[in-house]
């Protein structure tokens, strides 16, 4: 089966990735970990608007675990990749890692993920303030 993400990643239907992730989902980004459904299911909303064309090219499935590798483009250039997930035992996923590459594709997606984030932050982050 192919990862239940990457269809997703297709849309920006925010309600459709909240169903497949657990309350306390964690995803390992090429940049940080991020926990909570909430904050989870935002990014992937914001990264569906960023990369294009991704189809699965192999994909393995032991119990639980479904890692399933990528192809597509990210601002126009190709990139490969990795979408491992860990599943609850209601098929829900627990934990999500998402790898890029290359290097320049994976820095533009970062830079493309960062200005969105700016235009639209985590739900985590909506009222967070920082004082000096």
């Amino acid at each position: 089966m192919v990862s239940s993400l990457l269809p997703l990643l297709r849309t920006r239907d925010h309600a459709a990735f909240r169903e497949l992730l657990t309350e306390g989902v964690r995803f390992h980004s090429p940049v940080r970990d991020y926990e909570g459904r909430e904050d989870a299911a935002h990014l992937f909303v914001t990264m569906s608007g960023i990369l294009e064309e991704v189809e699965p090219t192999r994909e393995l499935e032991a119990g639980a675990e479904r890692t399933t590798f990528i192809t597509g483009y990210a601002r126009g250039r190709r990139f490969d990749g990795v979408i491992d997930e860990i599943l609850d035992e209601e098929g829900k996923i627990d934990e999500v890692t998402l790898m890029l590459r290359p290097l320049g594709v994976l820095r533009e997606a970062v830079q493309a993920m960062a200005t969105a984030l700016e235009d639209s932050p985590l739900p985590s982050s909506v009222g967070a303030r920082t004082t000096n």
